[in-house]
């Protein structure tokens, strides 16, 4: 079986095991085991120094690992053909060449990737209009605006339909407008390969990735599909404008409710439930939300699980 052929059936594009850096006598990256799914836009969290951007340098061939071992899409990471254009990376503070155009270096960058200059050209037409840089084609790198610069990095990175698309902090310094635009464009460009997206914004990765591992220290601390991260399946968050002791004991009573507790705000009411085998999440969150108006609470509003900022804070 060959490397892409384990890929696919594993459905594993990256596989880390006990894998360490340390520079002198700090361990930026200790013992970490992940797993990226194929196909997933997977969020690397943890605050500054958590050891993401060395992660991330290791596994783009940037930087060697002190120990342990890495599979990337079926390869073992030392064997890897970075040369292949099958892995494509935007490190943080990626810079472009400011005396060629936009779409000159598109064009470059796709002949080193192994596309013809025709194929690059067609490419990079696409992949610009996608990220609606298609009037800034003929503007130099030296002209370009910060959201523009992201824009075009986000573009090349997916030059040559790569499988595996590594994005180190890509809204970084964005303002909110362009930040959500680069996601949206992420989110329409990762159809076609597994996306690794390196980030301490939370509510940027609870919004665009399917899953995400959080690193404190270097060491890996929770990872999982991000309902499983925010417990979206087992929690609803309700809001009851006169909640008190006895509604409260009612709703605990509700089938299927396994606990409740106050939440953060006045009249926020968090609630933990199980399904059974044959009911729906959503079915059981309607039954819970009947019941509780039946317990006779005023619901002015539902949210389902908690932030994954609640969930980073947990285990930072």
């Amino acid at each position: 079986m060959n490397p892409t052929e384990q890929q696919q059936s594993g459905g594993i594009a990256v596989q880390t095991e006990n894998l360490s850096k340390a520079f002198g006598n700090l361990i930026a990256v200790d013992r970490l085991n992940l797993q990226i799914p194929t196909g997933s836009i997977f969020g690397l969290l943890g605050p500054n120094g958590a050891g993401k951007t060395t992660t991330f340098s290791m596994l783009c061939g940037f930087v060697k690992p002190s120990s342990g071992s890495a599979t990337v899409l079926g390869y073992p990471l030392k064997e890897f053909p970075f040369h292949a254009g099958r892995l494509s990376a935007l490190p943080q503070d990626a810079r472009f060449n400011p005396d060629r155009t936009v779409l000159q270096s598109m064009i470059f960058l796709g002949s080193l990737v192994g596309l013809a200059r025709r194929e690059a050209e067609d490419q990079a037409t696409q992949l610009l209009r996608a990220v609606d840089l298609t009037d800034a084609a003929r503007m130099k790198g030296a002209h370009l605006s910060h959201g523009m610069s992201k824009r075009f990095g986000i573009a090349q990175a997916f030059l040559g339909r790569p499988d595996l698309v590594m994005l180190d902090e890509p809204t970084a310094g964005l303002d909110p407008r362009n930040a959500f635009t680069v996601r949206q464009m992420i989110r329409a460009l990762a159809g076609t390969a597994t996306v690794v997206v390196s980030s301490h914004n939370l509510a940027e990765v609870q919004d665009l990735c399917t899953h995400a591992a959080i690193i404190s220290q270097g060491k890996l601390v929770s990872s999982g599909r991000m309902d499983d991260l925010t417990s979206r399946n087992q929690q609803v968050m309700m809001t009851i404008s006169n909640l008190d002791a006895a509604i409260q004991a009612r709703i605990e009573a509700i089938p299927g409710v396994v606990g409740v507790m106050a939440g953060g705000n006045d009249g926020e009411l968090k609630v933990m439930f199980k399904t059974t085998a044959d009911q729906k999440v959503e079915d059981a969150v309607s039954a819970i939300i009947a019941g509780a108006i039946a317990a006779g609470a005023s619901v002015s509003g539902v949210r389902r699980g908690q932030d994954l900022e609640q969930r980073y804070l947990e285990v930072t």
